[in-house]
C-alpha cells in the first residue's frame, strides 16, 4: 500500500471515531451473547454507579413477555449467577420513561416479567425460586413509543430470612404514619460482616404511610472502617388495621321513567368531611368571654382513605314503593369496613308520556268505523301503575273518508295526562247494492238523447244517501246518533243503498238515437265516494219526441230547458217528452234549470217558485221571451251571462 493511501485510510478512521453518528452507536450490551456480567458482592447484591447504563440506541430483538405492553424496542441484557437466596429483587431507575424488565434462564424461558403500564421513573421485578449456581438473564427495555431511558441505575439485591432479619409488620397509625428502625429490623445477635461500632449503618426508608401498604423492601446500607460499603435487604410488611368509621343519611328517591331509579351510594353516605363552627363555645370559662369552637359533624373517613363505598341495594323498581331498610357499606384499603343501616323510600313521580302510530281503519257495514286506542299504542309510559288511553275521537263514518288528525290521549293512576297527534285514515272497501228499475226516457227535438244521470234506472232506499251525523269527542269514546238511521238502513231491502255515500250513477252505453226506441237492457252502474263499483241490469225504454205544446208545463227534476225528461204536464208528474213552447206557462220550484240555445225560444209566462230546495233559472245562452211575465215568488235565483238574455214581449 502506497502512504498516500496509507494516510487516506488513517484519516477516514480518525473521522470515523470521531462522528458521533458513526461511532458507538448503541449500548456494548444490546444482546445477551454481549451481556453484561453483574458482579455479585458477598451478600449477593449489586447496586451500580449512578446513571451507569443506558437503553439509548439499543436495538430491540422483538422478543414479546407475558407482561410487557409492546414488543422489545430497545433492549440491554445483564447476566448473573444465582446466590444462595430465596428471592431476588431487580429495581431499575432512570428517567420517566416506559420501562419493561424481564428474567429469563438460559433456556431463554421467561421466568417472570414486568411493566408499569404508564411512564414511570422505576419500575422493579420481584422473583423467588433461583437455583444457585445456575446463569440467569436480565432484560431491560424501552418502548419507542415512550420517552427514550437513557441513562438508569441497576440494583440487584437478594432477601434472606435468617437470623439477622426477619419480615418485620409495621402498622399505621390514626394519621395512616409508620417508622421503623434499624434496632427494629437487625437481630443483635446477628453477625453482619459490617458489624461493631466502626460501621456506619442506614435505611434506605425508615418512615411509610398508606401508599406503602404491602410488602416493602427496605436496604440496609453499612459502610466499614476499611470504607467498603456492604448491602442487606429486609422485608418490611406495612398493615392497616383501624377500621373506617361511618355515618349516613335516610334520603328520599324517585323513580322518573317508570321502571327504576339506581341510588348513588354517596348520596346516602357522608363522606364530605369537614368542621363547622359553633358559637359560643358550650362551657365557657367565667370572664374569659364568648369563644367559638369547632366541631366535626358524624362521616365517613378512615386513616388511609376509603376505597368502596356502597349500599345492599342500589336499584330500586316499582316493587319496592315505600319505605327501604339498606345496610351502608364503607371499606378501606385493607379491607377494613364499618356499615349502619339507613331507610330508603321511593315514589314514583314518572311524567306520562304519550307515543302513538298512524293507523288506516275500513268503514264496516253499518257505515261507522269504531277505533280501539290500544291499536295506535306505540311505547307510552306512565309510571309504575300504567296507563289508560283513549281517543279525542274514536268513531267514524263517511264524512271522515281519507286522513283525520286525533288526538291519543294517555292518563296515569294521579290523572296526569298526556297527548300526541296520529293520522287515523278512514278507508271504504264495499260496494254498494244496486237493484235496477225500470225507466222511460225521451229523445230530444233532433232524436237524439245522452244520459248524464241514471238515477230513474235503479231503486233507491228510503235513505240511501247517508245524511250528515253529528260527532261528540272527549277523553271518554265518543259516539254517533245515526243508530236509527243505521236501524231503518238494514230494513230495507231490493234497493239500492251503500253503507257510506253514493257517490255517482250511469249507464253504458248512455248516447241513444231514434234507432234505439222502445226497450233496451242496460247496464246500470253505482259508485260511492270511495270509488267501489257496483252494477246492474235495468231496462230503459226510449220514446220518441213529442212536438205538441201544453198550456202548463213543470220542471220535475234539474237538467236543460231543451231536455224533454225534465217537463210534465203536473207538479211533479211524470215526464212527458215534450219542452215548453209558445203557448206554455213554464213553473220552476225547487229545481234548477239551464237554458243554452242557438235560437230564441218564446213562451208564455215563465213563474219562479220558492221549494224545498234552491230554485234557480240561469239563462247561459240565447234569448229567452215571455209573452206576458216573469213571475218570481220568495228566494228564488235568476242568472243571465253576457251572451244570454231574457226578456219580456208585451203583445
Amino acid at each position: 500500500m502506497s502512504l498516500y493511501a496509507k494516510t487516506i485510510w488513517i484519516f477516514l478512521a480518525f473521522l470515523i471515531l470521531k462522528s458521533p453518528a458513526l461511532a458507538f452507536q448503541s449500548p456494548p450490551n444490546d444482546s445477551p451473547k454481549n451481556a453484561f456480567q453483574i458482579p455479585l458482592g458477598p451478600n449477593g447484591n449489586f447496586f451500580s454507579k449512578e446513571d451507569q447504563f443506558t437503553a439509548e440506541g439499543a436495538s430491540g430483538d422483538e422478543a414479546y413477555y407475558s407482561q410487557w405492553g409492546s414488543r422489545a424496542s430497545r433492549s440491554v441484557w445483564f447476566k448473573f449467577k444465582a446466590p444462595a437466596s430465596d428471592k431476588i429483587i431487580i429495581t431499575v431507575e432512570g428517567q420517566e420513561s416506559y420501562i419493561q424488565l424481564a428474567l429469563i434462564n438460559e433456556k431463554s424461558e421467561e421466568l417472570a416479567s414486568s411493566a408499569f403500564g404508564y411512564q414511570v421513573n422505576s419500575e422493579q421485578l420481584l422473583f423467588s425460586g433461583l437455583r444457585e449456581g445456575e446463569e440467569y438473564f436480565i432484560v431491560v427495555d424501552n418502548p419507542l413509543e415512550g420517552k427514550s431511558l437513557g441513562k438508569f441505575t441497576l440494583k440487584f439485591q437478594t432477601y434472606l430470612v435468617s437470623s439477622c432479619t426477619q419480615p418485620f409488620v409495621l402498622a399505621l397509625d390514626n394519621e395512616g404514619k409508620g417508622k421503623v428502625s434499624l434496632d427494629e429490623l437487625l437481630n443483635e445477635e446477628c453477625y453482619w460482616p459490617c458489624a461493631g461500632v466502626e460501621c456506619v449503618r442506614e435505611l434506605s426508608k425508615s418512615t411509610f404511610d398508606c401508599n406503602d401498604l404491602g410488602e416493602n423492601y427496605v436496604t440496609i446500607k453499612g459502610i466499614g472502617a476499611n470504607g467498603m460499603a456492604y448491602y442487606g435487604t429486609t422485608l418490611v410488611k406495612v398493615v392497616d388495621n383501624i377500621p373506617p368509621t361511618i355515618a349516613a343519611k335516610n334520603i328520599r328517591t324517585n323513580i322518573t321513567n317508570g321502571k327504576q331509579i339506581e341510588v348513588d351510594p354517596k348520596n346516602v353516605i357522608h363522606w364530605r368531611c369537614s368542621m363547622i363552627g359553633s358559637s359560643p363555645s358550650p362551657e365557657p370559662v367565667p370572664g374569659a368571654g364568648e369563644a367559638q369552637f369547632f366541631q366535626e359533624p358524624p362521616c365517613a373517613k378512615d386513616n388511609c382513605g376509603i376505597v368502596l363505598f356502597e349500599l345492599s341495594k342500589t336499584i330500586f323498581t316499582c316493587d319496592d314503593l315505600g319505605e327501604n331498610e339498606v345496610i351502608a357499606r364503607v371499606v378501606d384499603k385493607s379491607g377494613n369496613e364499618a356499615t349502619t343501616k339507613v331507610i330508603i323510600t321511593v315514589y314514583d313521580v314518572t311524567a306520562p308520556v304519550a307515543k302513538a302510530k298512524d293507523i288506516k281503519v275500513e268503514l264496516g257495514m253499518d257505515g261507522l268505523a269504531k277505533v280501539d286506542a290500544n291499536l295506535l299504542e306505540d311505547g307510552s309510559s306512565a309510571g309504575c301503575a300504567g296507563f289508560e288511553n283513549s281517543l279525542s275521537r274514536s268513531v267514524f263514518d263517511y264524512n271522515d273518508l281519507g286522513q283525520n288528525e286525533v288526538n291519543y290521549i294517555i292518563k296515569d293512576d294521579r290523572g296526569n295526562l298526556a297527548t300526541t297527534k296520529v293520522t287515523i285514515t278512514v278507508e271504504d272497501k264495499i260496494s254498494p247494492v244496486v237493484v235496477g228499475q225500470p225507466a222511460r226516457m225521451f229523445l230530444d227535438k233532433n232524436g237524439r238523447l245522452t244520459v248524464i244521470d241514471a238515477t230513474p234506472l235503479v231503486k233507491l232506499c228510503d235513505d240511501a244517501v247517508i245524511m250528515e251525523r253529528e260527532n261528540a269527542g272527549g277523553f271518554e269514546p265518543d259516539g254517533s246518533k245515526g243508530q236509527r238511521f243505521y236501524n231503518n238502513f238494514f230494513n230495507q231491502e231490493a234497493c239500492t243503498k251503500d253503507n257510506a255515500q253514493i257517490g255517482q250513477i250511469w249507464i253504458e252505453p248512455n248516447e241513444f238515437t231514434t234507432a234505439n226506441l222502445g226497450e233496451n237492457e242496460m247496464d246500470v252502474f253505482v259508485s260511492d265516494m270511495s270509488g267501489n263499483t257496483t252494477s246492474a241490469k235495468a231496462k230503459l225504454t226510449i220514446l220518441p219526441f213529442d212536438a205538441s205544446c201544453k198550456k202548463e208545463l213543470w220542471a220535475i227534476k234539474s237538467g236543460d230547458w231543451s231536455d224533454p225528461n225534465i217537463w210534465s204536464d203536473k207538479e211533479n208528474g211524470e215526464a212527458i217528452g215534450i219542452v215548453p213552447c209558445e203557448t206554455s206557462t213554464v213553473n220552476i220550484i225547487g229545481q234548477k234549470v239551464d237554458f243554452d240555445s242557438e235560437e230564441m225560444v218564446l213562451v208564455k209566462a215563465v213563474n219562479l217558485f220558492e221549494g224545498k230546495s234552491p230554485t234557480e233559472l240561469n239563462i247561459q245562452r240565447g234569448n229567452l221571451k215571455m209573452k206576458e211575465a216573469l213571475n218570481k215568488r220568495g228566494s228564488v235565483s235568476l242568472k243571465q251571462s253576457d251572451i244570454g238574455k231574457l226578456e219580456v214581449i208585451k203583445q
